[in-house]
């Protein structure tokens, strides 16, 4: 009769990205590219074909935005999901910076 195997330790669970510091980087880069292409929500929303309170949940982080929905943003605003990409990153790297 094989031995049973003995359970192995569980690890704790990794936080939920929504819960993590950075979470609040990516969503205030959000901001600021729509900020920086001088649009209001209203404005955004329309360009999305998306509602006003849509693109205020997704600034808020009530909702999350999937690859291609970020994408759709960034074109809706006029940059490209790179400079999206460096703006987060570089918004991360002083964060980190300040830090320590």
């Amino acid at each position: 009769m094989p031995n049973p195997k003995k359970p192995r330790p569980k690890a704790p669970p990794a936080p939920k990205s929504l819960h993590r510091p950075e979470y609040k980087a990516v969503l205030a880069t959000l901001l600021e590219i729509r900020e920086e292409a001088d649009l209001l929500q209203a404005e955004l929303g329309k360009k999305l074909r998306r509602s006003q309170s849509y693109v205020s949940m997704a600034e808020r982080g009530a909702i999350r935005l999937d690859p291609l929905q970020l994408r759709d943003w960034c074109l809706a605003c006029d940059t490209t999901l790179a400079a999206y990409v460096d703006k987060l990153e570089h918004r991360l790297s002083r964060a980190k910076g300040a830090g320590r």
